[in-house]
């Protein structure tokens, strides 16, 4: 493989998390701004911990969750579990 490849290898997980933090901070945000929460168009201090809680929450689990499935095993020495 080459170096680039290498590089881009080693980046996918932490990519992941930053978009699984973004995300869910930019939807409560967005919903937190419409005309039917509670302050309007503006943001309350319980909606900012809302957000950042989501954003925090959520890069952490993607961050942490496996990205690869384990190799199969065979079941009793047989393919197939047979």
């Amino acid at each position: 493989m080459s170096k680039l490849t290498d590089t881009i290898d080693s980046l996918k997980p932490y990519v992941k998390a930053v978009v699984g933090f973004i995300t869910p901070g930019v939807v409560a945000l967005v919903a937190a701004v419409q005309d039917a929460s509670p302050a309007g168009s503006s943001v309350t201090g319980p909606e900012w911990v809302g957000i950042g809680a989501a954003c925090f929450l959520t890069g952490g689990a993607v961050f942490f969750a496996r990205n690869k499935q384990p190799e199969p095993t065979p079941q009793g020495g047989v393919w197939g579990g047979g």
